[in-house]
């Protein structure tokens, strides 16, 4: 896939050496499809306009898997990919449509919200890596879920700054409320009283998938463990974003993680998270 999908998704494409090479291909696929329906948000000025794109790519996976794929990049890579591996239409089209309902910019009413969320979307995809392994394992599903329930939480945090600037609030109502954070005085400020309060809270969410990962890892196939890793960009962001005390809008949190390559690779010689 080209360039800039890989510079829009570094962490994501820096686990795909850790694949078996005859699968690289299918997660660099599967990855480029997710930052494509990823991006249509910022790139479309009105929701029915990203519910068209979005539309586009629900009909795209059915022609693919009809062996009739559009004369798109992403679209034929995909093609390609389903000629290696078996991977289920169930998870392409789950991403889409709840990426779709989340067009309109609604704020989460709970964190179990944000849960649910993440599980349609991060974790949708970490199953479908797991496809094109051919794994079947209930533990290693498990595992998956709360890693891609704390990818998709973690992730919402770490984009809070600018959706803060597009007057957008992603942190659930419930948390908001219970801290009193003014959407209005928030938006006007970006720093506010109460704010890491909240961060921290979500956080411990996200944080609390991750331990429940990590206590699941010896029952999990080490063959699924390339998968696995898609857990320690996201860890490590956690761990920079508690020095920080949780403050969202400290610059460094902003910095690329030049040691991230180097924490990949003993990651996976230790088979830890």
């Amino acid at each position: 896939m080209t360039n800039p999908r890989r510079q829009r998704d570094y962490e994501g494409y820096l686990c795909v050496p850790f694949y078996p090479r005859h699968v690289r291909d299918v997660e660099y696929a599967i990855r480029a499809f997710n930052v494509e329906l990823a991006s249509i948000r910022e790139s479309v000025s009105n929701p029915n306009t990203g519910k068209m794109r979005m539309q586009f790519w629900k009909d795209t996976i059915d022609k693919i898997y009809k062996g009739n794929p559009p004369q798109q990049p992403i679209a034929l890579a995909l093609d390609a990919a389903l000629k290696h591996s078996q991977l289920s239409s169930l998870w392409f089209k789950r991403i889409i449509n709840e990426r779709m309902t989340n067009l309109d910019d609604h704020q989460f009413m709970t964190i179990n919200d944000m849960e649910t969320y993440s599980e349609n979307t991060a974790s949708s995809l970490l199953y479908l890596q797991l496809e094109s392994l051919g794994i079947k394992d209930v533990n290693a599903d498990h595992a998956i879920s709360h890693i891609g329930k704390m990818i998709g939480i973690t992730t919402f945090l770490r984009s809070l700054p600018f959706h803060l600037s597009q007057k957008r609030m992603v942190l659930p109502a419930q948390i908001t409320a219970k801290y009193n954070i003014s959407q209005e005085e928030v938006f006007r400020n970006g720093h506010v009283e109460g704010l890491e309060d909240a961060v921290f809270e979500v956080a411990t969410a996200a944080n609390d998938h991750l331990l429940t990962a990590r206590s699941m890892l010896k029952s999990v196939p080490s063959d699924a463990f390339p998968v696995v890793l898609s857990a320690i960009p996201t860890a490590r962001y956690l761990e920079k974003l508690e020095a920080t005390n949780f403050n969202v809008f400290d610059t460094s949190l902003q910095r690329k993680d030049w040691k991230l390559p180097l924490a990949l690779w003993n990651a996976h010689r230790k088979q830890e998270i």
